[in-house]
C-alpha cells in the first residue's frame, strides 16, 4: 500500500485510527491528485462497519431468541479449503452471566452444526442473543483439502466484533484462517478459559462484569489488527502484521498437515508448550504461545514450511506478543470533552457516548434514546478516545489542500478532494451537494479554520455514491447546526459542537477541548 487513500480491503472501512491516532483514509478516489503529500502508516486500526448477511442452511438448529440471522463464510488452512470443518458461533461471556474469565460463552448453534463445503464455504442462520454480545466463531476438524484425511487438531477461529456489544454479527462474510485465529487468540488469550488438553475443545471467551471493558478493548484490539472478512492482517507487510503472519505460518504447519504421516502437529505442541502443559490443538497452542510469547521462539519460528502461505518474518522476533495502542474514537457517536448535554427525544445509534475529562452528562437517558450505545465517562475508554480524537484533528488539518473551501458553500457541488478555508464556514440557505461520482470509496475532507455554521433546514446532499462514512469535517473552534437540517459526515471539532432542534446527523460529533450539546437529534455513526 503506497498511499493511505489507496484502495482499501472493503469499501466500507473508511475511517480508521492508526497508532498515535492517525485517522486512516482509505480510497484511491482522488484520481486526479498526487498522493505523494500522503505518508504511510504504521498499522490501521479498521473499523468496521456492519451489514446484512447471506443464505441459511436447514441442518443447523440455533439457540436463543426466536429472530433468526443468517450469516456465511469461508475457512482456509493457508490458501487451501478445509473441507468438512464443524462452524460452531459464540457470544461471549456477558456480565449478567457471572463467573470470571473464560467463563459464561453461550453457543448459539445446536443440533446438528454446519460443517464447510468441498470450497471450505459455510452458511447458516443463527438466533439473536438475549443481550448484546462480543461475538466469535470456531471451525473445528476437517481435511485440509487436497485429499488429505480429517485432522482433529484443526481448531481456527476468528473475533466477529470491534468498538462495541452488539444483538448481531457486524459482518456479512467470516473469512477464518491462520491469520484470523492468531489475532484473535493474542489478544483475547487473558479471556480464554485455559486449554484443556483435548482436541476440538469448546473455545471458551468471557469476563468478569469488573473487567468486562477490557474484554471490549481486547475484542477491539483483534479488529485492528485483522480483517475477518478477507482473512488478512491489517497491514500485511507492517511490523505487527508480519508477526502476525509468521505465527499464522506456525501453525500452518498442523493445520495443513496429514496426522497419520507428519509430526508437524506434535511438534508444534511441544514447542508451544511450557512443561507439564498440554495442547491438543492449534487454538491450544496459539494461546500458549500468547502466554508465553519469548518461549522457543526460534524452535517455533523453524517449523515454518520453505514456502509459506503468509509474508513471514525471516529472522527470530524477540518475541510473538502484539500489542495495540487503543485510540477507538472512531467507536464513538458523540464525544465531548466539558460536558454532554442534552433536551429532548434525542436517538444516538452505532458508536458509544464519550467525556472526557469531564463528568457532566445530562439528559441521559431521560428525555432521550441511546441505542445500542455505551457511555464512557470520565473514565480510560473515553480518555484514549480523546487521545485519538486530538491527534486525527491534527492529521486532517495537515493535508495538504487540492481545493479551495468557500466561506457560504450553499449551492457548490464537490467533488472528492481535500478543501480548505482559513476562516468561517457557512451553509446559510439550501443544499451542499458531495459527489462522489460513482465511487462508495471517494473521500471528502473539509479543512475549516475557524466556525462551521449551517442555518435552519439545510442539507448536506450526498450524491452518485457518496458515503457519510467518508466525509470529514475539520473545524478549527465550533460548529453549529441549525433547527431541522440534515447533516453527514464527521465533524472533528477543536472546541465545541452545538446540534439545534430537529438537527439530523448521519455521522460523528466528536469534540476535542469543549462541550456538546444536543435537543431532539437523530445521530447515528455510519
Amino acid at each position: 500500500m503506497d498511499s493511505l487513500f489507496s484502495r482499501s480491503w472493503l469499501a466500507r472501512n473508511s475511517l480508521a485510527i492508526l497508532p498515535k491516532g492517525l485517522f486512516m483514509l482509505h480510497t484511491y478516489a482522488f484520481r486526479s491528485i498526487p498522493f505523494s503529500f500522503v505518508p504511510f502508516a504504521l498499522l490501521s486500526l479498521v473499523v468496521l462497519g456492519a451489514t446484512g448477511c447471506g443464505s441459511n442452511q436447514a441442518s443447523s438448529s440455533p439457540a436463543g431468541a426466536s429472530t433468526a440471522q443468517a450469516i456465511e463464510g469461508i475457512v482456509h488452512g493457508g490458501q487451501q479449503p478445509i473441507v468438512g470443518a464443524a462452524i460452531q458461533l459464540y457470544a461471549a461471556g456477558a456480565p449478567s452471566s457471572g463467573g470470571g474469565y473464560g467463563q459464561g460463552a453461550t453457543p448459539l448453534i445446536t443440533g446438528t452444526l454446519p460443517v464447510t463445503n468441498a470450497s471450505g464455504a459455510f452458511t447458516f442462520t443463527y438466533n439473536l442473543p438475549s443481550v448484546p454480545s462480543y461475538f466469535y466463531i470456531v471451525a473445528t476438524g476437517g481435511s485440509p483439502g487436497n485429499g488429505n484425511p480429517v485432522n482433529p487438531d484443526i481448531v481456527l477461529m476468528a473475533s466477529l466484533s470491534n468498538c462495541a456489544a452488539s444483538a448481531t454479527i457486524p459482518s456479512s462474510y467470516i473469512n477464518i484462517n491462520e491469520v484470523t485465529t492468531s489475532a484473535a487468540v493474542l489478544q483475547l488469550q487473558p479471556f480464554i478459559v485455559a486449554p484443556s488438553g483435548v482436541a476440538g475443545a469448546d473455545v471458551i471467551v468471557g469476563a468478569p462484569a469488573a473487567n468486562y471493558n477490557d474484554l471490549r478493548t481486547a475484542f477491539e484490539n483483534v479488529s485492528h489488527l485483522v480483517n475477518f472478512s478477507t482473512g488478512a492482517a491489517v497491514s500485511p507487510t507492517g511490523s505487527k502484521g508480519q508477526l502476525l503472519n509468521t505465527l499464522a505460518d506456525i501453525l500452518a504447519v498442523c493445520v495443513n498437515s496429514d496426522p497419520a504421516k507428519s509430526s508437524n502437529c506434535s511438534n508444534l505442541f511441544t514447542d508451544a508448550t511450557p512443561s507439564g502443559a498440554t495442547a491438543a490443538d492449534t487454538v491450544q497452542a496459539a494461546w500458549y504461545i500468547a502466554q508465553n510469547p519469548t518461549r522457543n521462539v526460534q524452535a517455533l519460528l523453524d517449523l515454518i514450511s520453505p514456502n509459506p502461505p503468509f509474508v513471514a518474518l525471516t529472522s527470530a522476533p524477540a518475541s510473538f506478543a502484539v500489542s495495540t495502542q487503543t485510540d477507538s474514537v472512531a467507536c464513538f457517536a458523540v464525544l465531548g470533552a466539558s460536558t454532554i448535554t442534552n433536551t429532548g427525544s434525542t436517538v444516538i445509534s452505532g458508536g458509544d457516548l464519550g467525556l472526557y475529562p469531564g463528568t457532566s452528562v445530562t439528559g441521559f437517558p431521560s428525555g432521550a434514546v441511546i441505542s445500542p450505545a455505551t457511555q464512557y465517562v470520565n473514565d480510560s475508554v473515553a480518555d484514549n478516545a480523546q487521545t485519538g480524537l486530538t491527534s486525527a484533528y491534527t492529521y486532517a488539518a495537515g493535508l495538504t489542500e487540492t481545493g479551495s473551501l468557500p466561506t457560504d458553500i450553499s449551492g457548490s457541488t464537490f467533488t472528492p478532494g481535500v478543501y480548505s478555508n482559513a476562516g468561517a464556514v457557512g451553509l446559510s440557505a439550501g443544499t451542499v451537494t458531495l459527489d462522489a461520482q460513482g465511487d462508495p470509496e471517494a473521500v471528502f475532507v473539509f479543512q475549516i479554520g475557524s466556525t462551521l455554521t449551517t442555518a435552519s433546514a439545510t442539507q448536506v446532499v450526498l450524491a452518485h455514491s457518496a458515503q457519510a462514512n467518508n466525509i470529514f469535517w475539520q473545524v478549527g473552534t465550533s460548529a453549529t447546526l441549525g433547527t431541522n437540517s440534515t447533516f453527514d459526515g464527521t465533524i472533528l471539532a477543536h472546541a465545541s459542537i452545538t446540534l439545534g432542534s430537529g438537527v439530523v446527523l448521519k455521522g460523528r460529533a466528536l469534540a476535542n477541548t469543549a462541550a456538546v450539546t444536543l435537543s431532539s437529534n437523530t445521530v447515528t455513526a455510519p
